[in-house]
């Protein structure tokens, strides 16, 4: 239902926007429009109706229906876009002075005829479709529907709770670790009500740790209770059910009670009491709003556990307590629990098993509910082969949905996905493009769903910022996890657990979402291919027409996303097969099938990535595709960009590598809010085009470091991109690059967020325009000369969160001691990472640096006079984790293990307890004792 939603959601604008005097349509087919958007709004109207019944009342008609008008507008949107791209690709010039333009002239006015009576003909046949689809939905509707039986689902966690202790694996960390957070407390807060959050992805075993704390702290408790809430909560039963257990069955009438009622009572009965109370799967804050009513906060240190599948809903249900995130099982517990649920006590994995057994784990991921839920099956094998496990391995993919016994796995796990807003299905559903294991850039993806449709415009909003909202919110309902992170924390990518990533591919082929081939001859003709990801190696031994997906057998006329892998480009059809392509990303390019000009063709495409050898004359007629947003050519080797790309009025974002020239005319890219990499010796006359660009947002420079004039033009253009919150400088790290060369009148981007210049660049002195960034939260610069004047400027900035500051060794720094005191407070930094080879050292004053919870310190040996660590860390009140790295460079070994003990010395007496990362560097240069 909620694709069909989606689907509208997108269409409908675009129905809107054809209405408007900029397309000028003749009456007959304006009225035609108008009929397709209220037919399409009628349709909307009664999808929201079918959507709202409970998912057992909605029938298999309704769903047919649903995904009848999710293809149904899928194709009208295709003939929309086609329109537009051919109205927009023949401009009318104003006046034919020459014979060429009266010529061209009249092609484009009788190329807009022939569109307009294309799309006519194009209504026509979708007219007759919708009769069609109403038609057959009505053709089957009863009038009088029986009342529905009750399909209560028994919930497959339940006897989680029940489960024999002997039987539970890795459970004990986590519940000892939660036990630990709900009875340590500072005395000031002893008696105030404390909950904690258990968050973590559906069948990790967040319901087994609550209970096993439950059945551990309840006898300390003066009353309990232990409800669930689920994914439709019926909030009279769960209040009922919590006043029956604290009241140990006194109260009777709790059935007979309203909410109101039931609150007081609970209320009323807990007044003098100390309880503990689990509150086991909650979805929604509203949920946690009404039951929070009801537990009084009586100063008797009553404790309450929270568990949910939701981040945001676990923060907002912490109180004075903390949120727990629960890990999945290591491996040698996934392990155990395997052995314990197929084999007798104490027996091991056979020896001709554990390759096997290996691959099953990994695609469990340490989920609990997973591991049980194969070792049943594993365990009622009649004989325990390894043919007979590779069968269960293999059912774990596409068979999720076709094998009993993984029903219960399915029904968890579908609970995440039902619970999502229709906006979010698609997005989610799109990650079955990637294989398994892939690591998929965050930017690219958000940048694919904008190419695709998904993201919903919001007034005065950047698309990207919604998407990457979309993407958090994911990520908080544990349906994504996030990979490689950036020293500041951030993820640059992601994965789906193996177990989800079966569940969003199973639910892509039945709503034909998305098409996966491993090869051409699997692809089948029979349905309308919408997205298709090509995975896997072609074949060396395969003939040639084997290699190549044959258009003639399966149509590509509405493929919307093509994404191919490793070898597969090898057997794709040519490009010119995909008439409404809007998502491009090919791993090697050209392949021997298809035609450098084809990609001039692909006039509906917003993003493009391309690898591979590839020639010049390959992007020469790029400056077609007019609805292009991102372009990215990193993995290539492309040494110049074609003029043709100055055309390109809707480019947001261009991504090329260091040392490709760029042609003169980027000024034109109005659009364009990303650019990287900009190299400034291959393309200098761009740096003085950079300040027409006020759209920037994210810019990366190479080559600064070599030239003065290029410095100031550049500063010159920086002042005027306004809306800039990212910079970031590279350089061969030869000579250094003075950044204040302005006068004093000049100014930076007032919104400048983030600034990383790194160790491949070098600054000869901090710049005094960085007091003005009021927004500054990210700082990493390497520079020449640090003063005490440096340390007030950054400890003033207001947001600052993490500064990596690093004096280059062949730097200076005049004071013997550089001291941050209360002047420079630092107030919001979250960590800190200084390197310094100098005899110069760090103080912290009392007061400073409030939050700092993550420090690392590189020093030199040899430059520290005594080998002291004096340095004031007891006043980084927040410190949770140090990292000091020891340069042995020169020092003995003697007084290299000297400074590590007064480091730890020093570590130890902190009033935190921090951890703390002890290592060394350049010990092949010590001098031996």
């Amino acid at each position: 239902m909620e694709l069909a939603t989606a689907a509208l959601g997108s269409l409908l604008p675009k129905l809107g926007s054809l209405l408007t005097d900029e397309y000028k349509l003749q009456k007959g087919l304006r009225g035609e429009i108008k009929f397709l958007q209220a037919e399409m709004e009628s349709m909307q109207a009664a999808l929201d109706e079918v959507s709202k019944r409970p998912a057992h009342q909605i029938r298999d008609l309704d769903k047919i229906w649903a995904r009848d008008l999710k293809e149904l507008c899928y194709d009208i949107e295709d003939s929309v876009d086609t329109f537009m791209v051919r109205i927009d690709d023949a401009p009318v010039g104003p006046k034919p002075r020459s014979f060429r333009r009266f010529f061209d002239r009249t092609i484009g006015l009788l190329t807009k005829a022939k569109t307009r009576h294309h799309v006519a003909d194009d209504i026509e046949d979708i007219k007759s479709r919708i009769h069609e689809v109403a038609a057959r939905r009505e053709r089957y509707k009863f009038k009088d529907i029986a009342a529905q039986p009750d399909t209560t689902v028994i919930d497959p966690r339940v006897p989680a709770l029940f489960e024999e202790a002997a039987k539970l694996v890795g459970t004990d960390g986590p519940a000892k670790k939660i036990s630990n957070l709900l009875t340590q407390q500072k005395d000031v807060q002893k008696q105030k009500l404390m909950v904690v959050s258990i968050v973590g992805v559906g069948g990790l075993g967040k319901t087994t740790v609550a209970n096993l704390v439950y059945e551990r702290l309840g006898d300390q408790f003066d009353c309990q209770a232990f409800v669930s809430v689920s994914l439709k909560p019926n909030m009279k039963q769960i209040l009922g059910s919590i006043l029956r257990q604290v009241s140990e069955g006194t109260c009777t009438n709790a059935g007979e009670m309203d909410l109101d009622e039931l609150i007081r009572s609970i209320r009323k009965f807990l007044m003098d009491k100390r309880y503990f109370i689990v509150i086991d799967d909650v979805w929604n804050e509203e949920a946690w709003k009404l039951i929070k009513c009801a537990l009084i906060d009586n100063n008797l240190d009553s404790k309450v556990i929270v568990t949910t599948r939701n981040i945001a809903v676990a923060n907002f249900c912490s109180i004075d307590g903390t949120m727990y995130e629960l890990e999945p099982l290591s491996d040698a517990d996934s392990k155990r629990l395997l052995c314990k649920r197929v084999f007798n006590e104490g027996e091991g994995i056979h020896s001709e098993l554990e390759e096997v057994a290996k691959k099953i784990l990994k695609k469990c991921g340490g989920v609990p509910l997973a591991i049980i839920t194969i070792a049943s099956m594993l365990a009622s094998l009649p004989n325990k082969t390894m043919y007979e496990w590779y069968g269960v391995y293999n059912s774990m993919g596409s068979g999720l949905e076709k094998d009993k016994n993984l029903k219960s796995m399915r029904w968890i796990l579908s609970l995440s996905y039902n619970d999502l807003p229709y906006h979010l299905k698609p997005c989610l559903l799109y990650l079955s493009m990637f294989p398994e294991d892939y690591e998929i850039p965050i930017y690219w993806l958000v940048q694919m769903w904008a190419a695709e449709g998904f993201i919903i415009e919001e007034k005065g909003r950047n698309l990207y910022k919604i998407g990457k909202r979309y993407f958090n919110e994911l990520v908080n309902r544990s349906m994504i996890q996030l990979m490689r992170r950036r020293d500041n924390g951030s993820a640059t990518a992601c994965r789906v657990h193996d177990m989800i990533l079966d569940l969003i591919i199973s639910l892509s082929a039945q709503e034909n979402f998305v098409t996966i081939s491993e090869g051409p001859q699997v692809m089948s003709p029979e349905c309308t291919i919408r997205r298709l990801s090509l995975q896997g190696r072609a074949s060396h031994t395969a003939s040639k027409e084997e290699q190549v997906i044959l258009p003639a057998k399966v149509n590509m006329f509405h493929v919307r996303s093509l994404i191919a892998f490793d070898y597969a480009f090898q057997w794709m059809p040519p490009l010119s097969c995909f008439l409404v392509l809007r998502v491009l990303y090919l791993h090697c390019f050209p392949s021997k099938n298809n035609h450098p000009k084809d990609l001039g063709s692909l006039h509906h495409l917003r993003y493009l990535v391309l690898g591979g050898e590839i020639e010049a004359k390959v992007l020469e007629e790029i400056g077609n595709l007019q609805l292009l947003n991102t372009l990215e050519l990193l993995a290539t080797n492309i040494k110049e960009l074609p003029a043709s790309i100055t055309r390109l009025r809707q480019l947001e974002n261009l991504f090329i590598g260091r040392g490709v020239k760029l042609p003169d005319g980027i000024e034109n890219l109005m659009s364009l809010q990303e650019l990287g990499w900009l190299d400034v010796e291959e393309s200098p006359n761009t740096l003085a085009e950079l300040g027409n660009l006020t759209e920037l947002r994210v810019l990366r420079i190479h080559g600064l470091d070599d030239n003065e004039s290029y410095v100031k033009t550049f500063l010159q253009s920086l002042s005027n991109l306004h809306n800039l919150h990212t910079l970031v400088l590279s350089g061969r790290g030869i000579w250094s690059v003075d950044l204040d060369c302005m006068s004093d009148h000049w100014r930076g981007p007032a919104h400048l967020q983030n600034f990383d210049a790194g160790s491949f660049i070098i600054i000869s002195q901090l710049p005094r325009w960085f007091s003005t960034l009021s927004e500054f939260s990210f700082l990493t610069i390497t520079v020449k000369v640090l003063r005490q004047d440096d340390l007030q400027l950054l400890g003033a900035l207001p947001v600052l969160r993490v500064l990596k500051l690093e004096v280059h060794p062949d730097g200076i720094i005049t004071e013997e001691r550089l001291v941050i005191g209360i002047d420079e407070p630092f107030r919001s930094l979250a960590e800190f990472n200084f390197i310094n080879y100098s005899r110069c050292w760090l103080v912290f004053g009392q007061g400073v640096m409030p939050r700092l919870q993550r420090l690392q310190l590189r020093f030199e040996v040899q430059k520290r006079e005594g080998g002291g660590f004096d340095i004031g860390l007891e006043n980084l009140t927040s410190l949770k984790h140090i990292i000091v790295t020891v340069n042995c460079y020169g020092a003995r070994i003697r007084e290299v293990e000297d400074v590590e003990t007064k480091i730890r010395d020093v570590i130890e007496i902190h009033p935190n307890h921090p951890t703390v990362e002890l290592s060394r560097s350049m010990t092949y240069r010590m001098v031996q004792d």
